[in-house]
């Protein structure tokens, strides 16, 4: 990511703007910074980077991946490819891909998408209508809408006619298929810089009384600018995982500014559930989480502050309430904060929002390790209170907690399944 919310030679913070002169310079930079020993295409110098001469200018056309036809973006981007695989031994191949470079502009960014948010539900957009905008003219069997219903209206799908958003291009899709289709190694461990794992909740399922209803008749989608956002072609990725037979697929990600841990299917309840691999996404070293964004920005008095925030009965500092939404649904968050008490919570859960969600944590900082043997898939999440000043301790600081999930190696056609070895401190609300 070039720039914040970057993709191709765009970014987008305060308006899109074209940057291909920037995205130039970044790969530059990255070329002779990162030591990862890759060459510019057609060369097989590791020593010396050649820019292009490129000026900043609009996309324009696009191709039928959502790639920007303009000369200087393609230069731009062509000007570095760092899509690769890494092999150690006969355990792990990791596959890398780049997440940013050809991705389309996400669907949940356009102007557009605008008519599917409400106010008193930041954070959130309607699952249906992500899926609509995402899929374009290919949805319903390319048969999309003319219009979507939000908040009593029928609101015109300003997709309808454009392609599906693409996360990788054609080029590189092609590349990452076949590399996945060809490896050998007990677990093909993808460097996913971006989530795939839904965050969604049961909006729906608030109770008439206490605050505005959700505009929209199913579940409500957290995010949108990672894989939640590109939906066909992550179900593209993970019906070849299926279809193939292929065994032992995880992803490792970041970007989130959350830790998360679960098993990947195409689609969650009520539609078909089938986990065909895994994933583990880390936290951010820095970089501030959702539920810190919450903390400014849900007011005491929003009406549904609690599915975000839990406020101690003690007076004590806010908790992330958002985790219990994500895994076990709004009555959770809303038990919890009547009763205080976690079991009552727990007890008002909806099995069907997060089936697929072993851990979540969106206010941890911190790092992963990933351990893989030809019999498992272990990975350690390491979480450190957040990091407002720099410790002087030669460790590095005092630990929040430590949690290790494990993938036993699965048999192809069989689904994965995570279970939970060991913790160690005090885990956040919801885990």
């Amino acid at each position: 990511e070039f720039s914040w919310k970057g993709w191709q030679s765009q970014q987008n913070f305060g308006g899109v703007r074209p940057a291909q002169t920037r995205k130039t310079a970044a790969n530059q930079a990255w070329f002779e910074y990162q030591p990862a020993r890759v060459a510019q295409p057609g060369s097989t110098r590791r020593d010396l980077f050649v820019a292009p001469a490129v000026a900043d200018a609009p996309l324009g056309e696009l191709d039928e991946h959502g790639l920007g036809l303009e000369k200087g973006n393609l230069a731009a981007i062509e000007s570095l490819k760092i899509f690769r695989t890494l092999r150690w031994g006969r355990n792990v191949e990791l596959i890398l891909t780049d997440n940013r470079s050809f991705r389309s502009e996400p669907v949940v960014d356009q102007p557009g998408a605008a008519a599917f948010q409400s106010k008193a539900f930041p954070y959130f957009f309607p699952l249906e209508a992500v899926e609509v905008l995402d899929a374009g003219r290919a949805y319903g069997g390319g048969k999309p809408p003319a219009a979507i219903r939000f908040n009593g209206a029928d609101v015109p799908n300003p997709r309808r006619g454009a392609p599906p958003a693409s996360m990788l291009g054609g080029e590189q899709k092609k590349w990452f298929l076949e590399r996945l289709r060809a490896s050998a190694a007990t677990w093909k461990l993808w460097g996913n810089s971006v989530g795939m794992l839904d965050w969604r909740t049961d909006l729906q399922n608030l109770p008439a009384e206490g605050g505005p209803r959700w505009p929209a008749d199913g579940f409500a989608l957290a995010g949108g600018d990672d894989w939640s956002g590109y939906r066909s072609e992550r179900a593209e990725i993970l019906d070849l995982v299926e279809r193939e037979r292929i065994a032992g697929f995880a992803t490792i990600a970041g970007d989130r500014h959350a830790f998360a841990a679960g098993v990947l299917s195409r689609s969650l309840p009520p539609q078909s559930y089938k986990p065909v691999g895994v994933e583990f996404i880390t936290g951010s070293i820095s970089a501030p989480t959702l539920f810190e964004a919450a903390q400014h920005n849900v007011k005491k008095d929003q009406p549904w502050r609690a599915l975000y925030l839990h406020d101690p009965a003690s007076g004590g500092p806010a908790e992330p309430a958002i985790n219990l939404s994500l895994r076990h649904g709004v009555r959770a968050s809303l038990a919890l904060q009547k009763t205080g008490d976690r079991q009552q919570a727990l007890a008002a859960a909806n099995p069907e929002v997060a089936p697929h969600l072993a851990f979540t944590d969106l206010g941890g900082h911190g790092y992963a390790v990933v351990r893989a043997s030809a019999e498992d898939l272990q990975v350690e999440f390491v979480c450190i209170p957040r990091p407002l000043e720099r410790s002087d301790r030669p460790d590095g600081g005092p630990l929040a907690y430590r949690i290790t999930h494990r993938a036993k190696r699965w048999a192809p056609g069989t689904a994965p399944r995570l279970e939970r070895l060991s913790t160690e401190g005090e885990l956040p609300l919801g885990a």
